[in-house]
């Protein structure tokens, strides 16, 4: 039989397929051990933050709350430092998730058989890994905006203080989740082996910055330095010191401006999103 109800459109496609993404990124809508992983890393990158505010409330109830927040290693600008790692793993076990269950089970030709583009369908994976790390990185920055108001003795002024420094959590946040997630997605889409792109975005994340500083010490500087650009963490930890105006890392990449090293990362996810898009415009579905 036809279908004779409302046809919604593209548009309304490409949204229902973003926001199902999306849920499959925290495993919603999956069987229970789909919900593992990512669930426990999006909390083990909260803990830093809630650990922080256990212990400067616990020192406010002998009056060196102050003292203890000054001592704690862990804030807005350096919170990437110590979840960094998480968040990779993330993209790392749900990349995969979200690209190769279509090109395994043949799905792809019932979406590009209706008015969703091959285009879109890419674009709209991304655009859902891409807020889900985008959550799990803000969140725990929430949590630890609104916990050092509260146990601040003025927390108006606490709150005031700290809000001028939630443009630069904000802009690392969207530039590790834009870098991380294109360059996920653009390795994961190459396989229909759920093993296999796991390995391979590891290995993209890993082996760059190991050959970045062997190349350093049999070169020197020079050239090191921009081939440490293809390091995605030694790119982020770096766009991370500029955005919050802190001491950039004491390596090759460090030495370079700040403003350049966020083109990069900006180069980066064009270039990833578009092998992504031209990998769905080529692949046989």
């Amino acid at each position: 039989q036809r279908y004779h109800g409302p046809r919604l459109g593209r548009p309304h496609a490409v949204r229902t397929l973003s926001r199902d993404a999306l849920r499959a990124s925290f495993g919603l809508g999956r069987p229970g051990r789909a919900k593992v992983i990512p669930l426990a890393l999006a909390a083990l990158t909260a803990i830093p933050a809630i650990v922080t505010l256990g212990v400067v409330a616990l020192a406010s109830r002998f009056g060196a709350g102050g003292a203890a927040e000054q001592l704690s290693p862990i804030r807005f600008a350096t919170y990437y430092t110590f979840v960094g790692q998480l968040l990779f793993l993330f993209c790392a076990a749900q990349a995969p998730e979200l690209l190769v269950r279509d090109q395994r089970h043949s799905v792809l030709t019932l979406y590009f058989s209706r008015s969703i583009r091959r285009a879109d369908y890419a674009l709209a994976k991304l655009a859902a890994l891409a807020s889900a790390l985008l959550l799990v990185q803000l969140f725990p920055q929430v949590v630890l905006f609104v916990g050092r108001a509260l146990a601040a003795t003025d927390p108006l002024a606490a709150a005031t203080r700290d809000a001028g420094l939630l443009p630069a959590v904000l802009a690392q946040a969207s530039l590790a989740a834009a870098v991380l997630t294109t360059v996920a997605l653009a390795v994961a889409g190459y396989t229909p082996r759920r093993s296999y792109a796991t390995a391979a975005i590891i290995a993209a994340y890993v082996i760059p910055p190991i050959v970045a500083e062997l190349v350093e010490h049999a070169a020197g500087g020079g050239i090191a330095r921009f081939l440490a650009l293809a390091s995605m963490p030694d790119l982020l930890e770096a766009a991370n010191a500029w955005f919050f105006g802190s001491a950039p890392p004491d390596d090759s990449i460090g030495q370079l401006p700040g403003a350049f090293v966020v083109a990069v990362g900006v180069g980066v996810v064009l270039v990833a999103a578009a092998l992504l898009v031209r990998r769905y415009r080529r692949i046989d579905a």
